[in-house]
């Protein structure tokens, strides 16, 4: 998927949500880091249908479809942990989750720019 908009698509969501979550202000209907993580994570789960999601299939045991599955399971711990409130250590903080949820997002819309290498 060397189609760069996606990536500046989102590039531009991650940025725009972690500063309404880390900034304090509310945007919309973010109040915090917290609601700034679930509505991440929401998009995240779309977005990749976008990107990784549509490779993975194509070769699920490449080294890039498994560096995906990596990240988007620390993506979904992220998530989660907001979400239900579990005691996971570093992601029970709304403020690391949001940030570690990112750069998760952005570390796979990453990887998708490299789906020619597996795609034919």
């Amino acid at each position: 998927m060397r189609n760069i908009s996606i990536l500046i698509f989102e590039a531009v969501i991650v940025i725009v949500l972690v500063f309404a979550g880390l900034s304090g202000r509310n945007f919309l209907f973010i109040q915090g880091a917290r609601s700034a993580t679930l509505t991440l994570g929401i998009i995240g789960m779309l977005l990749c249908i976008l990107s990784v999601g549509k490779f993975i299939s194509a070769a699920p045991a490449h080294p890039l479809s498994i560096l995906g599955y990596l990240l988007g399971a620390i993506a979904m711990a992220a998530f989660l942990t907001q979400l239900l409130h579990w005691s996971i250590p570093k992601l029970e903080n709304p403020q690391t989750a949001l940030i570690v949820l990112a750069l998760a997002m952005f570390a796979k819309s990453v990887i998708a720019r490299f789906s020619f290498l597996i795609t034919k």
